[in-house]
């Protein structure tokens, strides 16, 4: 398992696909901001509109791209009107039994289609907190085209509403997000932070080992000697790409396994403590709080097991 993969399994992502849309303009839909752990996407199957955000230059989205909000940021689609197209018709809504189809089309052909949907996360995700506020990519580019397969069947999916769509659309949802995910780092002429740190294999080395042994009472010395450098090579290497300390990343990681088993498992606290490195559960106690703002048991209580 990669370190990416790990903290993907950390987030504990899940995909959902709610919504096809069919729209014609002039019109603009408000998306207000998602609940905390949630991530918004919209896939352009079909025409094309324009992304626009609070203080941000609009982005211009067409057939084949996939615009995707980490944070679920609030944001506008806009949809311009076609030309000899008809007047405005209100806008329905159907279950065809797969997911939701909105149109205001009235029988004429869209001026955009959309797949809309969710990435659900866990509080304080680390993958999450380290990406973008916007991940873009296409599929239409030769770079990313193994997207296109993905997309067209979870568009088959959503049009034919055969049995088990739904079950079929949510796991395609999921595997949505690795693939967006593969296509932007694999366009990024340079990366920071803790993507930067897991495109180095050397300093990826150093995490995978973090995130497989929590519990170890890592040092300085013992990182460096994961990734194969002395300790001043090391501590170099890690800060040309990110901006946090070794040890203040593991403590991140550490508390996201933590939150992972409080909310996954019926260990008793003091147990999710040592498994993360932690001999004192009043220590691991006040550095969960620092980071999740509630104490363990209500963590615990807020987000799974009683």
């Amino acid at each position: 398992m990669d370190a990416l993969d790990k903290l993907i399994q950390l987030a504990s992502l899940a995909g959902a696909l709610d919504l096809r849309c069919l729209l014609s303009g002039p019109l603009e839909l408000d998306h207000a901001p998602a609940p905390a752990g949630e991530a918004v996407y919209h896939v352009v199957l079909d025409g094309a509109c324009t992304v626009v955000r609070k203080g941000h230059a609009p982005l211009e989205l067409t057939a084949g791209d996939i615009f995707f909000l980490p944070r679920g940021d609030a944001h506008v689609l806009s949809i311009k009107a076609r030309e000899g197209g008809s007047s405005k018709v209100e806008m329905e809504a159907r279950d065809n039994g797969a997911v939701t189809v909105r149109s205001n089309c009235g029988g004429q052909p869209p001026g955009v289609d959309l797949l809309c949907g969710r990435f659900l996360y866990a509080p304080r995700a680390l993958l999450i907190d380290v990406l973008p506020d916007v991940v873009h990519v296409s599929f239409s580019n030769a770079s990313a085209s193994y997207l296109a397969p993905l997309v067209q069947t979870m568009r088959r999916e959503a049009e034919d509403a055969q049995l088990g769509a739904p079950s079929i659309v949510t796991a395609l949802s999921t595997a949505l997000f690795t693939m967006v995910l593969r296509a932007w780092l694999d366009g990024q002429p340079s990366l920071a932070g803790v993507l930067g740190l897991l495109a180095n294999r050397r300093l990826g080395a150093s995490i995978i080992a973090m995130l497989e042994r929590p519990a170890e009472p890592w040092t300085l010395e013992m990182l460096a000697k994961e990734a194969a450098m002395s300790r001043a090579t090391f501590m170099r290497a890690f800060s040309a790409h990110s901006d946090s300390s070794p040890l203040a990343l593991l403590s991140h990681v550490r508390m996201q396994l933590a939150s992972t088993m409080l909310t996954h498992t019926k260990k008793s606290i003091a147990d999710v403590a040592a498994d993360v490195g932690y001999q004192s559960e009043a220590a691991f106690s006040k550095r969960f709080k620092e980071l999740y703002g509630v104490a363990p048991g209500r963590f615990r209580q807020t987000n799974g097991i009683a």
